[in-house]
């Protein structure tokens, strides 16, 4: 029996990242049982490590793929704690992560504590534009990063009158920008119409 159960472990551990289920459960559970629900338009906050497992081959250093996974983490901990995961079951959609936009300003080095702070920044018909931040313990902000979160139905307006958003912000010219970038970006890779 003994042995079945450790096959069945390793079995889950190779073919499945463990790792990361259990960091968005204790994360959204860790909100819930000790964190406020807030307002969509409030900034939300999640806490990290940099650990050996985040390293990239220097080894001095969080690997870049690893920002974005803990940007998983703070997304679904916003949409906990923002109420917007609630409101998406009850219209049956969910968000995917259509682009992001990394900037990487400075590293993370090994053993730093750090936190990651997501905030709804603009949103259109389809999609909810999200700015997160890498802020370590000096305040300095190590990584800046715009998402995009597309919606399966066109619901986002309804969505953001319900979570009581309030008037839809301007767009800050960096936004601006990307969003010209994805644009241009579609366009070219949209197939060409045969005549």
């Amino acid at each position: 029996m003994m042995c079945f159960l450790v096959m069945a472990f390793i079995l889950l551990l190779w073919f499945f990242d463990v790792q990361y289920y259990l960091r968005i459960i204790s994360t959204v559970a860790f909100g819930r049982l000790f964190q406020k629900k807030c307002n969509i338009m409030d900034e939300t906050t999640i806490h990290g490590f940099c650990f050996t497992q985040d390293l990239d081959l220097v080894m001095k250093h969080m690997n870049n793929a690893r920002y974005v996974r803990d940007l998983d983490f703070a997304r679904f901990h916003f949409y906990d704690r923002t109420g917007l995961y609630d409101e998406m079951v009850k219209r049956k959609t969910d968000a995917v992560q259509a682009a992001t936009n990394v900037r990487y300003r400075r590293v993370i080095p090994i053993f730093t504590f750090y936190k990651v702070t997501t905030k709804v920044i603009y949103w259109d018909e389809r999609s909810i534009y999200l700015e997160q931040k890498f802020i370590t313990s000096d305040n300095f902000v190590r990584t800046a990063i715009l998402s995009k979160a597309t919606m399966h139905k066109p619901i986002v307006e309804e969505v953001m009158v319900v979570l009581k958003a309030g008037p839809k912000p301007e767009p800050l010219e960096d936004l601006k920008l990307w969003m010209d970038s994805m644009e241009v970006s579609s366009k070219r890779l949209r197939p060409e119409k045969q005549d």
